[in-house]
């Protein structure tokens, strides 16, 4: 018998979506695909320096999981005219992007472990789009959180409010 996919609720998936994001979650137990919208702010970058900031995005529920893919296009767009042609990773992953590091990579394999940091074209609202099959088991004992994270060595001034604006769908099971 066929199993047949369904529309969840964030409470009836276990699913807890970070502020700032939406979520859609469609499927079934062998696999599902959680659509996030977001419409927030990277955390305030003082410029001037390399730093990778990060907002959690989504935890999954509680047990083993598999992160089959992720694709997402994601813009960042300025609010002080300082980053505009500054031309940041993004990805996403498991930890967190902190500290003085201009690349994902810099911060820990964690940081882009979901989707390799794509290069953005710029921090003027113009989308970066990216796509990676990635396979990875999240151990019942690891932590279920998912993070949209940006590295940079951003440009002087910075911007204490940068608008994301996009969506990334994660299959997952």
């Amino acid at each position: 018998m066929a199993r047949q996919n369904v529309m969840l609720r964030d409470d009836q998936s276990g699913i807890v979506v970070g502020t700032g994001f939406t979520s859609q979650t469609t499927g079934n137990p062998a696999l599902y695909s959680t659509t996030l919208t977001v419409n927030y702010t990277l955390p305030a970058i003082a410029g001037g320096a390399a730093l990778g900031v990060g907002r959690a995005a989504l935890t999954l529920p509680a047990g083993e999981r598999l992160i089959r893919d992720i694709t997402f296009s994601i813009a960042i767009k300025q609010t002080e005219d300082h980053i505009t042609a500054d031309t940041p990773e993004v990805g996403f992953g498991t930890t967190i992007a902190s500290g003085a590091n201009a690349t994902l990579g810099a911060v820990a394999a964690g940081a882009e472990n979901l989707i390799t940091g794509v290069v953005a074209a710029d921090c003027d609202g113009t989308a970066t789009v990216g796509s990676q099959a990635t396979d990875l088991v999240i151990a019942t004992a690891d932590s279920h959180v998912i993070y949209l994270n940006v590295a940079d060595t951003w440009a002087a001034s910075g911007d204490a409010a940068a608008l994301l604006s996009g969506t990334a769908t994660i299959r997952w099971r």
